[in-house]
């Protein structure tokens, strides 16, 4: 894929005010979104997919100050990807010039996840007689997308299933998957708790037995054991896609669950997991994902249904199930490609409306 070659604009820590530079922009007037940390002195951490910072401005140019080495990222003008960044190690100022006069929405978009380390972003900076507006008014629907690789868009965008790694991330964009997508026609305010080959018990061929979904979940920062999610995030939907790596691939010898071990104990977090969303969120309405995985016997989905069927025994009337059924998955790693994200949205819009 062609990415836009980037110049450092500059490697200050921090413009200041007033200086033939530029105006840093209060960090007031710029509206995050998604489990980002603040950073004392100025700026933000983040390591989940999809968070994203919308700032007003007046102006033609905006100043956009990084450091990460990991990330990809997209800047969005006025509803419209205007500027991809790759990563590069180093702070530096990337400068959006060229936009014309007038107001201006603009949102930087963190494309890929990096959940070993948070990427930060110091802050925003206006050319003299620009200048920042208040923020806009953030939507009153929103909605949390929980998953693994699928839902965090993995080498959604490459042309071919062979990728490098460093190809992954390049190929990687979140706003061009499912759940953005989704969030999108909605009109919703989103965030992505997705981290690649994370399963609920058990991850992509029983590696890294210790961690799990759960143990990053329950991080602001993955990376952070100690940051902890704000609380005033109160979905009024939740979309799960968990379990494609917990049974995607055949339990080896040596593993601490045999297979029957591995759908008990997944049907019992799944309903832990079920349980807490809805004490911390009220009633949500809930959407279990699954999908064929014919390579393994086909084993997740029923656990599935299994799981919808007993909760709305149970009473909860605002959970169900939507089945992928087969995709292309012409992206890296077989993975679902862009026109597989197309669709998956246009399902999953019509099956969140059934639920309403």
């Amino acid at each position: 894929m062609k990415m836009n070659k980037l110049m450092a604009a500059g490697l200050l820590g921090m413009a200041l005010l007033g200086t033939a530079a530029a105006d840093r922009v209060p960090a007031d007037l710029v509206q995050t979104s998604g489990r980002i940390v603040p950073i004392s002195g100025g700026g933000w951490l983040a390591t989940w997919p999809g968070v994203n910072w919308r700032l007003r401005i007046r102006g033609e140019s905006l100043g956009l100050r990084l450091d990460d080495a990991l990330n990809y990222w997209v800047v969005e003008v006025d509803g419209q990807a205007k500027l991809q960044i790759a990563p590069e190690p180093g702070e530096r100022l990337i400068w959006l010039r060229g936009l014309g006069a007038g107001e201006h929405d603009v949102r930087l978009v963190k494309r890929t996840e990096s959940s070993a380390k948070a990427a930060r972003v110091l802050g925003f900076e206006l050319e003299h007689g620009d200048a920042a507006l208040p923020p806009a008014t953030k939507p009153a629907q929103r909605i949390e997308f929980i998953g693994d690789s699928y839902t965090a868009a993995m080498g959604n965008i490459s042309p071919g299933r062979a990728c490098t790694g460093p190809e992954i991330g390049a190929r990687t964009d979140i706003t061009q998957g499912f759940a953005v997508l989704t969030a999108r026609a909605l009109g919703a305010e989103w965030q992505i708790h997705a981290k690649t080959g994370a399963g609920l018990v058990r991850n992509w061929a029983g590696g890294l037995p210790d961690e799990t979904h759960g143990t990053h979940y329950a991080r602001a920062l993955q990376d952070d054991p100690s940051s902890l999610p704000a609380r005033d995030w109160l979905p009024q939907t939740v979309v799960i896609g968990l379990g494609t790596n917990d049974f995607s691939t055949a339990v080896k010898p040596g593993e601490p669950r045999d297979a029957e071990a591995l759908e008990r104990d997944f049907l019992q977090a799944y309903r832990a997991l079920l349980a807490d969303l809805r004490q911390r969120y009220g009633d949500p309405s809930i959407l279990l994902l699954s999908l064929p995985l014919p390579a393994n016997g086909d084993r997740l989905r029923p656990l599935v249904q299994r799981l919808v069927d007993e909760q709305q025994a149970a009473g909860h009337r605002r959970i169900g199930l939507l089945d992928w059924g087969p995709l292309k998955g012409g992206g890296c790693g077989s993975h679902p490609d862009a026109d597989d994200h197309r669709h998956m949205a246009e399902l999953l819009l019509a099956r969140l409306k059934e639920l309403q």
